[in-house]
């Protein structure tokens, strides 16, 4: 990684932006080795370490999941203070983010949300999903899949901002539901979501899966034990990373033809509107 000169106030480019997330990402990588926390690359970070060797050229954000057992251990470390000092994990229980998940965050950044218009303290960030071991021979399972995706779509509504939108049809729909959705509360819609996933969570299972319930669908988020583990490790931008057991099944089975790459039209809009320096130092 190369050094960058750090200025407060001023915009990150988007390359700063990338060596910082990488940098996060890799703190990441070497927390979990010392604390041996287990952990694989996901959604498009997992597609750019699979056709890149690392980011997908237009993404910019970073994605993970994380076993519950090992994403409730990452959060007491953190409360311990086990972190490095420039990394926060921020997280609903303690007010300090809207999300279900945690964001780890580089606190040296600030960071504003595309589409999203509640105020947080945000840096730069790699986002660490929790995976629920489930039994799928339990009926109540498909019942709980609906109840998590009315959690995900109440929050997307709560924070949404009607200034922020990707079209005037979009922003009309948020003038229309605004009086309603600003007196919703993502901090408890979070906790109700959190709390769910979690007693989902079985140690025993006829028919076990790893799924994930805080954010999107379980389906498109379903893995087989031997999907996931044992972990193997691939190229991510110069380092050697944890990904699926079977990482191409898994993208095949949520993307279909991962190899190929989408045209301009065909890619997601960007999560960050704009990155800057929250402080200043002489150089990392």
């Amino acid at each position: 990684m190369r050094r960058i000169v750090v200025r407060k106030g001023e915009q990150l480019s988007d390359e700063e932006s990338r060596q910082v997330q990488l940098g996060v990402l890799l703190e990441l990588e070497r927390f979990c080795r010392e604390h041996e926390l287990t952990y694989v690359l996901a959604f498009g970070t997992l597609i750019g370490a699979m056709r890149h060797e690392g980011f997908i050229p237009w993404d910019d954000d970073i994605d993970v999941y994380m076993p519950r057992a090992d994403f409730e251990r990452l959060y007491g470390l953190s409360r311990s203070g086990a972190l490095p000092e420039h990394l926060r994990l921020t997280s609903y229980r303690d007010r300090n983010s809207i999300y279900p998940f945690f964001k780890l965050v580089d606190t040296r950044t600030h960071v504003e949300e595309s589409y999203v218009g509640v105020e947080q303290d945000l840096g730069l960030w790699v986002d660490i999903f929790p995976l629920e071991h489930v039994d799928f021979a339990d009926r109540r399972i498909r019942l709980t899949r609906l109840r998590a995706l009315r959690h995900v779509w109440k929050r997307s509504i709560a924070a949404s901002d009607p200034h922020l939108a990707t079209s005037w049809r979009a922003a009309l729909v948020k003038r229309l539901i605004y009086p309603v959705t600003r007196r919703m509360n993502p901090y408890e819609i979070a906790r109700r979501s959190d709390e769910l996933a979690r007693a989902a969570h079985v140690a025993d299972a006829k028919d076990p899966r790893y799924v994930m319930l805080v954010d999107n669908d379980m389906d498109n988020n379903t893995l087989r034990p031997e999907d996931l583990l044992p972990v193997r490790r691939t190229l991510f931008e110069g380092a050697m990373l944890p990904i699926p057991a079977r990482a191409e099944d898994v993208l095949t089975a949520r993307y279909g033809d991962w190899r190929r790459v989408p045209s301009p039209e065909e890619r997601p809009p960007a999560h960050v509107r704009t990155a800057t320096w929250a402080a200043s130092d002489d150089a990392r």
